[in-house]
């Protein structure tokens, strides 16, 4: 067998104190062994700590764990803190040195080993942080805490007392103190108590866990585990015939060993601690940890007997207990004192007593002293050995003469035991002696013949008159002729009925209620000892109130109707307390039969036990109909004797005088009363017919038993209508929630016997009316009592028939109406909230919520009209009530804290449920939303707390709910206590996240709760470090309210501010902890997010505590710069998952990217920070590098295909913004290059998001449209309240569809394919399209970062870009849902193909041939249907600016050799033709028609746009060929002839006078008169008697007509003769020649004061004689030059024509050349005056 090793149970001190491992505590061990939700338990630290062998070894021995010290520890103490294990650090965060002084005193001073007490200073040394927070408050915290609880309000002085505001300090002297030696060693001290409970506690937890998560709804992980351990630790194998359980049975007398040294330290505390040490609050600690250690033993040793089931226990165990309990006097010294022991005291006696109890086995030892059970071959009873009898007499003894309370019940066990005994002595003497004289007269001629088929120990046979083993103890004793003793202890016990109270008040200790200390099925188990106890005595007591009473206090358990409904258990054995009240035979005849046959006389006993059976039995279906069956098909019926019965009997059976008769008539149970007067229908008489027989029972008073077979659930409902006082129990109905059929038959039978038109549900309604409309005078306790069971009956109804209990309360007084004020607020508005006012407040609240679920779970119902509508406003007088308890629940004063915490966190609850219900699916703007009957209670709760007159008055109880968690005692028992607290604490956290975030998501202001909130920041700070389950609320809710407060327009409050630098340090190290050691998910992911929400809503100082480790101070006190990150900070954590992001989960990995990112984006210093450290790089690298396409992952793993694709994004954006600013120093080429190597995943699925399953959410939402009539899946839409996550709940509200849907089987299908799975698989499916859509974005941002760094050298980026631009185009050819997502991606799309291309043709990597790309283009240009529409017009332009890049490249390209033709080849010829058609004149005719119509979304641009294509189309070599096709695709479109209209309406489409259609239209004139075939058809159109007849023409002709005139339609004027008359004039000119040169100088001559200002522009500065020397400089445009230049070829070729046609051809008026010559010489020669007066357009633009 290998050799253990405590590395698990103790890692090694290096990782420990630098933080990689936290050390597994046994307080976080017990707490996880107790945690309901087991999702600690399930961790992997838990799971492979309670599976160690060195634990195991521990749980076996106890007492090795805090062993005293011994020279083998001292060496291993050397060992661990040696050199070679931990290297001693000056300058770290712990000083070595220190901590093994503090180990070596503590080791001293409490007795522990050395090791056990390094342990020990390492957790106090981790948890320090803990220590801190949960430490006293400081001045400023107090000071804030009084503003926000408003300080002049009266009620802010309850809130406070629950602070010692007396003693407060600063908090630099609370650091202070909290540093020094004293207070850490005092620290030292409690955490060593506390993990000397907690180890108890974890160790009964343990076996607890091994021995009772059998259920069928345990995790399999969890039964696996369970399995494992109990075979490794223990040897047991459950699948085995018979489990060797010897070394789990030897844990009992090991554990109980301990009880001695418990109680010896409970004398004392330690002498050699100093006397500063031993302060009161020590004291305190000292005595309830040894008290808590021995209650633990004692309930593990009782689970280890409980576990042998109902043998004997050995007799050396039997011994031992009684020896120790003589020892220790029983624990009875131990008074109460400080509440903290106190509380302890009623478990530990309890223990006791019932453990006692269990090693008497009363049920067993009577049944052996009778001779009537067969022993085990393995059994030894107690009652064999004189040792162990003698001890149990004496110790018994002596505690009844010194009247010990706690040994009551085992003093009258022992007492029936003896009595036995005495009985069995006597009967064998008597038989022996009655045998000899038999023989003595017979001659001893008698043969004695045993019988060979005897039983053992059988009466009669010779062995029953030997003499037994316990005759001798008998006689030692001196009982084998007295039973004096044994009556006088019975006597004793049953005095006043002590034993039966005393029991029934530790029933209440082992129940399931609030004041309960055990865990659910351990009670049930203990509770079993108190029934055999009540079993075996009813022989000797009878049928009396006294044990009645007792035993159903033992089966309630002291629980009340709320605590039965909510937690029933549920296993055999715990079921076992219940059932055995039908199966046993005694419990039957002596108790269930007897109150059955005494109903309805006595009428509460059989309806409690009722009552009990039925709530605790809901589970077990068989019992729980047996249970039902009492009630239904009661045998008898005893009543009082009604004298008008008198005459309708005879007596019978004189002879045997048993007062028996027979009914000689009928005779009605229920007449007509004459309160009514109204007469009775048969059936509601409940008619006995003649012929029944009875008896009269009693001798006083005539009370009858009749033999009459009814239904006690009629009888019950009858009564109510009758006597109206007397209130159904409601825990049969409510206890069948599950199955409605159940209660609806119930309610049925119980209205079986009234009135047609009524039935018992209206009967309650009735009492609750009239009880509620009495006066407060005469609301006495009983009909107090009686309206809490009225509400019940509601709650308990309200599953079955909603309807009926909705239409009650549209008029049920106690809430308010349109006419008057409810009456709850009467009934329970005083200051003093007695027991029976809080249950009436407590029901109704209840009440309360359950009609709220109602209304949500039943939405889809209503909906379809197959369910009752809550009446229309009757939420809101709901939520006015709960809003009335919440604000009241400050001030009154409750029975005990307890109840306070249960109506806060219930009332709270309800506001928190109408809110999110309300705000969470659907729309909330409409009534069409499921949960729109809730919205005005919603609203109502939400105008409350975030009006701006909102006062402190409705904050208080949330702030005093912050500060009772501090009031929560470290404890492992009274769970439930615990549990309630904790809820509460968490429902109000809950509730103050969702305020915030209804705010934000409905845009009101929030500013008085923000400031509230601030305010108690540094209590809600703290809470992490009360409980590890408040971390997640805490936290979430700072993390509302940072991005709350930073989504205003002015400077947040600072986090940091409120907090403090000290709290601040504390808190960011408990979260930076994660959720070590556990690592659970969720939580992990939402600590991550808080970090993020820090870093991106201007927390600044916050921000730079995450990412650098120090608090501002710290920061200023080093060099006050950020060289290099600190190890612990925030950031370092994250860059070390980073390094490791293969081996974390996927939603970490998010999570922490997310982190990352924001932090690179919101604070660039961090990457310069992170240079010397960017190993990281390479694993993000490596990991994409290994990532499959999401379409084959999805296949495995949906959830997981969205992770991956979304940490891919993160992973690009974190590579482009390291390559921004490596950018920024110059050294981005080489990471640039090692990560354009790894990119395969980007180019193979960055572009496309092809995985919308369109067909999966059409058919969904057709199918489930037509499944649920009336609603739509988008119903369940999940609004924008809560941040969506990607995975199975994304886009769909699941969870709460679930709740809504559930009572329809094809929601879950048989096979788990119903709607369900449909919902999830279409919410995986859009999780997965939403991070395709993110990796799109974020591998659109890196591929245009490595193209800034790598454009023009690097070949392989150009060729990616290209494929990517490609990608893009046939992305956006294929079909597009209609979702707004997707028409938004193609546009995302087209303009990065447009940048790419650009990019591309700017350094001239486009291919030669264009065919294929241009090709691609027209495809997706020719894919847009009604391109020219508002919603396409932007997309469209996208396209088209690509087409005119991709065409312009035909003549720039340099990506590949020049061909040895100047055409291009002839399929990119064919697609230009095709563009001139289908693009450029299709749309140039739609946009000359849509320039009329006003709504239109067109602007010039689009026509200069294509202007710009029809040139670069024209530009394409080769396509002069074509000018035959080119005209005839013209002359189809009629382009000509609509560019010339276009020309001539220009003056009145004019923007703000700028006639920018008319340069526009000739500008796509010109470019096509460069074709000369169409400058011909141009002519012969007569273009040219168009320009100069059209009204612009008029325009031209003015003097103001300028390059710099200020007129902007002068200007445009201007620019339609420079850039295209003139230019036009020319095309034509040189295409027709002489033939046209007559119309040419004839419109020339049309403008001659444009031909003089155009020479005159030219003018050399200084030269003309007309110009003042004061005027402005003398500029020249570049539009006047090119006017220059068009004018001189004009005139210089008109010249030369004119020589050969002087007639015809007329001459240029108005133009010298020969001044215009001078001039252009002057400007040649003189370069630095043109370089100072040319400008582009004019001196203004």
């Amino acid at each position: 067998m290998a050799t253990l090793t405590d590395r698990t149970y103790f890692p090694p001190l290096e990782e420990c104190l630098s933080g990689k491992k936290i050390i597994l505590s046994w307080r976080l061990v017990a707490a996880a062994l107790e945690d309901l939700s087991c999702d600690r338990l399930n961790s992997a630290a838990v799971s492979a700590f309670i599976k160690d062998g060195y634990v195991h070894q521990l749980l076996r021995e106890p007492t090795k764990t805090f062993a005293a010290p011994t020279n083998q520890t001292k060496l291993d103490f050397e060992t661990k803190t040696g050199a070679i294990n931990v290297a001693p650090s000056s300058n770290g965060p712990y000083n070595l040195d220190t901590l093994k002084g503090d180990a070596q005193w503590l080791s001293k001073n409490a007795n522990i080993n050395e090791v056990a007490a390094l342990r020990i200073v390492l957790v106090e040394y981790q948890s320090r942080a803990h220590s801190h927070l949960t430490g006293p408050l400081s001045t400023q915290d107090i000071a804030n805490i009084q503003e926000a609880a408003g300080v002049g309000d009266a009620q802010a002085s309850a809130i406070l007392a629950l602070l010692n505001v007396t003693t407060v300090v600063d908090a630099e002297s609370t650091w202070a103190e909290f540093e020094k030696e004293s207070p850490r060693r005092q620290r030292l001290l409690s955490t060593y108590l506390s993990e000397r409970r907690s180890f108890l506690g974890a160790a009964d937890a343990f076996i607890t866990f091994l021995l009772h998560s059998r259920s069928s709804g345990a995790a399999p992980d969890l039964h696996r585990l369970r399995r494992a351990v109990f075979k490794e630790a223990f040897g047991f194998d459950e699948d085995a015939p018979n489990p060797d359980t010897t070394r789990l049975e030897a844990l009992a007398p090991i554990y109980l060993g301990t009880l001695e040294d418990c109680f010896q330290r409970t004398q004392a505390v330690p002498t050699s601690l100093a006397d500063e040490m031993v302060t009161d609050l020590f004291e305190v600690d000292w005595i309830r940890t040894t008290l808590t250690e021995a209650i633990h033993a004692i309930s593990l040793a009782f689970q280890i007997l409980d576990l042998r089931g109902p043998i004997f226990a050995p007799p050396e165990l039997v011994t031992q207990w009684f020896g120790l309990m003589d020892l220790c006097e029983f624990f009875e010294s131990v008074a109460g004192g400080h509440e903290l022991i106190a509380e302890l005291v009623l478990p530990l006696r309890t223990l006791i007593a019932t453990f006692s109890l269990k090693l008497l086995n009363i049920d067993r030892a009577l049944l052996h002293l009778d001779q009537d059970v067969d022993l085990l071959d393995s059994e030894e009873p107690y009652l064999n050995s004189s040792d162990a009898l003698n001890q149990i007499h004496n110790t018994l003894a002596a505690a009844t003469a010194a009247n010990l309370m706690t040994t009551m019940p085992a003093v009258f066990a022992w007492s029936l035991i003896l009595h036995q005994m005495h009985l069995g002595y006597q009967e064998r003497a008597e038989r022996r002696d009655l045998l000899q004289n038999q023989r003595a007269q017979a001659g001893f001629e008698l043969e004695y013949e045993p019988s060979g088929r005897q039983r053992r120990n059988s009466a009669g046979s010779i062995v029953s008159i030997e003499a037994s083993p316990y005759d001798v103890f008998l006689a030692s004793q001196q009982l084998e002729r007295s039973i004096e003793p044994a009556e006088n202890m019975a006597r004793v016990a049953t005095t006043r009925g002590q034993v039966y109270d005393l029991m029934s008040e530790m029933a209440s200790c082992l129940g399931s209620g609030q004041i309960a200390a055990f865990r659910t099925v351990f009670g049930a188990r203990a509770r079993v000892v108190f029934q055999d106890l009540l079993k075996r005595s009813a022989h000797y007591v009878g049928y009396q109130a006294e044990p009645v009473s007792c035993l159903l206090s033992v089966l309630s358990g002291g629980s009340q109707y709320w605590d039965i409904s909510r937690d029933a258990p549920s296993s055999d054995s715990a079921l076992d307390l219940y059932t055995r009240m039908l199966k046993d035979e005694t419990l039957d005849t002596q108790y269930t039969s007897q109150a059955q046959s005494r109903f309805p006389y006595e009428f509460l006993p059989f309806a409690s036990l009722c009552r009990i059976l039925s709530a605790a039995l809901v589970s077990d279906e068989e019992n729980f109909e047996r249970v039902v069956g009492l009630m239904l098909r009661t045998p008898s019926l005893t009543v009082d004797w009604d004298p008008r019965w008198d005459r309708s009997y005879e007596l019978v059976f004189e002879e045997e005088n048993t007062n028996s008769f027979r009914l000689t008539r009928d005779i009605d149970l229920f007449d007509s009363t004459p309160k009514t007067n109204r007469r009775m229908l048969p059936e509601e008489k409940c008619t006995i017919p003649r012929g029944t027989y009875g008896r009269f029972v009693s001798d006083v008073g005539r009370i009858a038993k009749l033999e009459f077979e009814h239904s006690a659930l009629a009888v019950f409902g009858k009564r109510l209508e009758v006597n109206l006082m007397e209130v159904l129990r409601a825990e049969s109905l409510r206890s069948s929630k599950a199955d409605a059929d159940r209660g609806l038959r119930i309610l049925t039978e119980a209205s079986r016997l009234l009135p047609s038109n009524r039935d018992i549900t209206g009967i309650v309604c009735d009492i609750l009316d009239s009880l509620v409309e009495e006066e407060l005078a005469d609301l006495d306790g009983p009909k107090i009592a009686a309206l809490t069971t009225c509400l019940q009956f509601l709650h308990a109804a309200l599953p079955v028939c909603p309807g009926r209990v909705w239409a009650y309360m549209a008029r049920c007084a106690l809430i308010n109406s349109d006419t008057r004020s409810g009456r709850l607020s009467r009934i329970t508005g005083n200051l003093d909230m007695f027991a029976e006012r809080f249950d009436v407040l407590l029901s109704a609240v209840k009440l309360f919520d359950s009609l709220i679920e109602s209304a949500m779970t039943s939405a889809v119902l209503r909906r379809a009209g197959t369910s009752i509508s809550p009446p229309k406003g009757r939420g809101k007088p709901l939520a006015q009530a709960t809003l009335d308890a919440f604000e009241n629940s400050a001030t009154w004063r409750f029975p005990s804290e307890l109840d306070r915490s249960v109506l806060v966190r219930d009332v709270v609850g309800i506001m928190n449920k109408l809110v999110s219900y309300t705000h969470s699916v659907g729309s909330t703007d409409g009534p069409r939303s499921l949960t729109s009957p809730l919205a005005p209670a919603a609203g109502y709760i939400v105008e409350s707390f975030l009006s701006p007159s909102s006062s402190s008055l409705r904050f208080q109880p949330l702030l005093g709910t912050l500060l009772a968690a501090f009031q929560i005692p470290d404890s492992t028992l009274y769970q439930r206590r615990t549990r309630i607290v904790s809820e509460r604490l968490t429902t109000v956290l809950a509730f103050a996240t969702t305020l915030l975030r209804v705010a934000d998501y409905l845009d009101l202001a929030s500013s008085v709760i923000q400031t509230q909130l601030f305010k108690s920041a540094s209590v809600i700070a703290r809470l992490p470090a009360i409980k590890h389950s408040f971390k997640l609320p805490a936290i979430s809710l700072l993390s509302a309210l940072v991005e709350s407060s930073g989504k205003g327009s002015g400077e947040p409050p600072s986090l940091l501010g409120y907090l403090g630098p000290q709290i601040s340090r504390s808190f960011i190290q408990i979260a930076s902890q994660l959720d070590k050691p556990f690592d659970r998910i969720p939580q992990v992911v939402s600590i991550w997010r808080f970090f993020s929400t820090i870093l991106r809503n201007r927390q600044q100082w916050m921000a730079n505590c995450l990412l650098t480790g120090k608090t501002p101070r710290e920061a200023l006190k080093g060099d006050a710069k950020i060289s290099q990150l600190t190890a612990g900070s925030v950031l370092s954590t994250a860059l070390e998952k980073l390094r490791t992001i293969k081996t974390i989960s996927s939603q970490e990995a998010l999570a922490v990217l997310d982190f990352f990112t924001s932090a690179q984006n919101y604070w660039p210093w961090t990457i310069f920070a992170m240079q010397k450290d960017k190993a990281f790089l390479q694993d993000l690298r490596a990991y994409v590098r290994d990532l499959k396409t999401p379409a084959v992952v999805s296949k495995a793993d949906p959830a997981e295909a969205c992770y991956q694709a979304r940490i891919a994004a993160y992973i690009a954006e974190t590579f482009a913004m390291q390559l921004y600013h490596l950018r920024q120093m110059r050294q981005e080429q080489t990471f640039a290059a090692e990560v354009v190597n790894d990119l395969d995943y980007f180019l193979r699925d960055g572009v496309m998001v092809g995985d919308y399953n369109s067909s999966l959410h059409a058919n969904f939402a057709r199918n489930f449209a037509k499944r649920y009539s009336g609603c739509s899946v988008e119903d369940f839409k999940r609004t924008l309240l809560v941040p969506r996550d990607l995975g199975s709940q994304y886009y769909y509200a699941l969870d709460y569809a679930d709740v809504m849907l559930n009572y329809d089987a094809g929601w879950a299908g048989s096979k788990h394919n119903g709607f369900k799975r449909e919902m999830e698989t279409a919410n995986l499916n859009l999780s997965l399209v939403e991070a395709e859509v993110s990796l799109f974005h974020a591998w659109e941002y890196l591929l245009l970062e490595l193209s800034i760094c790598l454009l023009p050298k690097n070949q392989a980026v150009a060729r990616q870009m290209l494929q990517v631009a490609e990608q893009c185009l046939e992305a956006n050819q294929r079909p597009q849902p209609p979702e707004n997502i997707f028409v938004v991606l193609g546009h995302a799309r087209a303009n990065l193909a447009l940048t790419l291309l650009q990019r591309l043709a700017d350094c001239s990597h486009l291919p030669k041939d264009i065919s294929q790309l241009l090709s691609l283009v027209s495809a997706t240009i020719n894919a847009v249907e009604n391109p020219w529409s508002k919603s396409q017009i932007s997309y469209f332009r996208t396209l088209l600016k690509i087409l005119f890049v991709v065409l312009r490249a035909t003549k720039h390209s340099t990506n590949s050799a020049p061909s040895k033709s100047s055409e291009s080849p002839v399929a990119v010829t064919q697609l230009v033709l095709t563009t001139l058609d289908r693009v450029v004149a299709r749309s140039f005719r739609t946009l000359a028609a849509l320039v009329h119509d006003p709504d239109a979304a067109t602007t010039p641009e689009d026509l200069a746009l294509i202007t710009a294509i029809l040139q670069a189309c024209l530009s394409v070599p080769g396509l002069e060929q074509c000018q035959l096709q080119v005209l005839n695709i013209m002359s189809s479109h009629d382009i000509l002839q609509v560019a010339t209209s276009l020309f001539s309406w220009s003056d009145r489409l004019a923007d703000k006078g700028d006639p920018v259609y008319g340069e526009l239209a000739l500008l796509l004139l010109l470019e096509l008169s460069s074709l000369p075939a169409l400058a011909e058809q141009l002519a012969c159109d007569g273009l040219l008697g168009h320009l100069t007849s059209a009204n612009l023409a008029g325009f031209m002709r003015r003097a103001n007509v300028g390059p710099f005139a200020e007129n902007p339609g002068a200007a445009r004027c201007y620019a339609i003769w420079a850039k295209g008359i003139l230019p036009l004039l020319l095309n034509v000119l040189g295409a027709l020649g002489a033939t046209i040169a007559p119309e040419v100088a004839f419109v020339l001559n049309q403008f001659p004061n444009l031909l003089r200002s155009a020479a005159e522009r030219l003018e050399a500065p200084g030269l003309s004689r007309t110009t003042s020397p004061h005027q402005s400089p003398h500029f020249i445009a570049l539009v006047a030059i090119g006017e220059i230049h068009s004018l001189a070829l004009l005139t210089r070729v008109l010249a030369a024509l004119r020589a050969n046609n002087t007639r015809d051809i007329p001459e240029v008026e108005g133009w010298d050349a020969a001044a215009v010559l001078e001039n252009v010489e002057f400007w040649l020669v003189s370069r630095k005056v043109l370089r100072e007066r040319l400008v582009p357009l004019g001196e203004g633009r």
